[in-house]
């Protein structure tokens, strides 16, 4: 048999009956296509309000208790509750801190160990090994399921989509070989599914299907009592894991305000077409997005799909091969009840995200197998098997490959929605533009946006955003003014609207702007940095210094704060403070130092008559950016204290052709 192997024919004997070989396709084949994430960067959707900005939680694992007490974005109060998602990043966190390269080997190992436990599952089901195994491999190397793994915050979904799968085989093997140790297993991941996603409590109503209709189909009613005995033992598991979860859940989600049209029957009926539209990218994965709508084409895609694979249930169900109907109620189980919350922007940013299918779609590769089954009895089928098998794995590999650099970061997260013409993709394709210093790109997208979606206040934001950095302050403040008409609580645009009519001396109505934005949103440090701003500006310094102040009580780690708090100080003789602030904004920025704070830093220097580290943190800054004629007029007069009067007119002359006007006096009186 070993020369055997080394023939295509002998390839192909093994391939069909060799279990290890198969396991190892389910390996190496996605890795070959998602070994491309472990070098993918924030996308700056969910992750970084997850990881990034909770870092002092989630990468101390001392406070590992603290899973259990927060919602999943570490928040004391919130809408979902996942506990065992919050420790699995806590984990990859010890291992890789916050880079993310372990968030996503993690995905990448959850996922290869679905893949394989998926084969071991069909194959209780009792279809043909080739069936099981064709089936595992399609699924661990789909393209919808790309962003399980490709984006770090789907690890919930696709943690419950193993843990499922290993819920039914303990189960499965503890009826089978009355062990034990199966039933501590089984126990233990239902108690860890549970804390992992809430939609997971509807499991044993389809493990109790399992056991009456296909471990022992329909035992007679003399049995009845005897089985419902048997099933004691999980009864009360099952009950004892769901009171505790839910006592665990409730000191969590309480009260979060969600209404009627987030979380309900409203959102229910408008999300009538999510399970046509997920079975038809299942079947047809065309125009896989970061952030999907519904569109026709998917619905009615899935439509027909649907009307099959209902068909094919209703066939073998008649013939009392009930595990196809339990693929269908798994599928239904978990597609439809998340279609009970909806975002208030749902239709202008995503409907449905496509790693919540991930758990769903199980439900219709176990229907799927008992068809292939019985297609493959016929003869000549397996050949016609392989011509489309094949070449349809190729494709879904390649369609993978590329939709899981969709998550790459946060650019192209937004790129591709953008291109798909979705308004909050392009909003946030213009927002990375705007990163990038390209305003006019930035505002193509903004306007293609609101041309399609002209009721979104945040539209009116990221357009105002660019129109600030343009120094268009006028139509920067507009379009806050318009973002505020649809969205009157909108404190970001408050904020932002206040630091246009800063720029345009229309103190009053900013510091007004200030205010609302604080009754809104007290706990936000950027209003008492916006409050600093103003008040220097007014040259209140003092009270500038306080707000900056509350500010950093707020967020200690908020770099420009320290910087700006740093400024006031100088403007108040303060030089020593001005120094400790500006070395700490420094520490805060590690990699990404602000040309600001080393021109501050020159500054405070100055004044205190240290001349050469001023000098040295001038230069930094003029290193930094070449154009910073601040930089220039501040050196200029460090330069003329020293008498280098010749350095000095050179660097006003400098600040002055960049447009700073304060060097004109300067240059008058000593550079004649």
């Amino acid at each position: 048999m070993g020369e055997k192997m080394f023939t295509a024919q002998g390839f192909l004997w093994h391939l069909k009956n060799n279990k290890w070989l198969q396991i190892s396709l389910l390996i190496i084949l996605p890795i070959l296509v998602y070994i491309q994430c472990v070098k993918f960067d924030y996308t700056n959707f969910d992750d970084n309000g997850i990881i990034q900005q909770k870092f002092d939680i989630v990468g101390d694992i001392k406070k590992i208790d603290t899973a259990y007490k927060v919602d999943a974005f570490f928040n004391k109060n919130g809408d979902f509750y996942r506990p065992v998602q919050n420790i699995t990043f806590m984990l990859d966190a010890q291992v890789s801190r916050d880079k993310l390269w372990m968030f996503h080997i993690s995905n990448l190992v959850i996922h290869i160990l679905t893949g394989i436990a998926l084969y071991f599952f069909l194959l209780l089901l009792q279809p043909s090994r080739l069936v099981a195994f064709s089936l595992a491999l399609l699924f661990s190397i789909h393209p919808l399921f790309a962003s399980g793994v490709g984006w770090v915050p789907s690890r919930g979904d696709i943690l419950i989509g193993l843990l499922g799968v290993l819920l039914f085989i303990t189960f499965h093997h503890q009826i089978v070989k009355k062990s034990v140790v199966y039933f501590f297993l089984h126990s233990l991941t239902f108690l860890i599914i549970l804390f992992t996603k809430e939609t997971t409590i509807l499991f044993p109503l389809l493990l109790i299907f399992y056991y009456f209709l296909v471990i022992n189909p329909l035992p007679n009613h003399k049995k009845i009592m005897y089985h419902s005995l048997r099933l004691l033992p999980y009864l009360v598991v099952w009950a004892a894991a769901t009171i505790f979860f839910f006592m665990m859940r409730s000191n969590v989600v309480a009260n979060t305000g969600a209404t009627a049209d987030v979380l309900g029957i409203i959102p229910f009926f408008k999300n009538n077409t999510v399970v046509p539209t997920i079975i038809g990218k299942f079947f047809f994965p065309n125009n896989l997005s970061t952030f999907p709508l519904y569109n026709n084409f998917d619905t009615i895609i899935g439509s027909v799909f649907l009307i099959a694979i209902v068909f094919i249930t209703i066939y073998f169900s008649a013939k009392k091969q009930w595990a196809v109907l339990l693929g269908l109620l798994w599928f239904l189980f978990f597609a439809v009840p998340p279609t009970i919350y909806r975002l208030q922007n749902a239709d202008t940013f995503f409907n449905y995200l496509e790693h919540r299918t991930y758990l769903p779609m199980i439900g219709i590769v176990i229907i799927l197998s008992f068809f292939l089954n019985e297609a493959l009895k016929f003869s000549g089928a397996k050949k016609i098997f392989a011509a489309v098998y094949i070449p349809v794995l190729i494709v879904f590999g390649i369609l993978a490959v590329r939709h899981a650099g969709d998550y790459k970061n946060s650019f192209t997260v937004r790129d591709r929605a953008a291109k798909l013409d979705n308004p909050s993709g392009l909003s946030g394709r213009a927002g990375e533009y705007l990163k990038k210093g390209d305003t006019l790109n930035a505002l193509i997208d903004i306007n293609k946006a609101i041309a399609l979606n002209n009721k979104d206040a945040t539209m009116y934001f990221e357009r105002g955003k660019i129109m600030s950095k343009t120094q268009k302050h006028e139509e920067a403040e507009q379009n806050f003014t318009l973002a505020l008409e649809l969205q009157p609580n909108f404190a970001d645009a408050l904020l932002a609207r206040s630091v246009e009519k800063r720029f345009l001396k229309k103190y009053e109505g900013a510091f007004r702007d200030v205010f609302r934005a604080a009754t809104l949103d007290s706990t936000n440090p950027k209003v008492y940095n916006t409050f600093g701003n103003l008040f220097i500006e007014v040259k209140n310094y003092a009270e500038a210094v306080n707000s900056f102040s509350k500010s950093i009580k707020l967020q200690p780690k908020f770099a420009d704060v320290y910087n700006n708090r740093a400024y006031a100080s100088i403007l108040l003789n303060d030089f020593k403070s001005a120094i400790t602030d500006c070395h700490t904004a420094l520490a805060l920025m590690e990699k990404k130092p602000s040309p600001i704070v080393y021109n501050n830093l020159g500054h405070a220097y100055r004044e205190l008559n240290i001349y050469d580290s001023a000098f040295y943190y001038f230069d930094k800054a003029i290193y930094l950016n070449k154009k910073f004629s601040q930089a220039y007029f501040e050196r200029g007069i460090a330069k003329q204290k020293v008498n280098d009067l010749k350095g000095a007119c050179n660097d006003w002359y400098e600040s002055y052709s960049l447009g700073y006007s304060d060097t004109l006096k300067l240059s008058e009186k000593y550079c004649r």
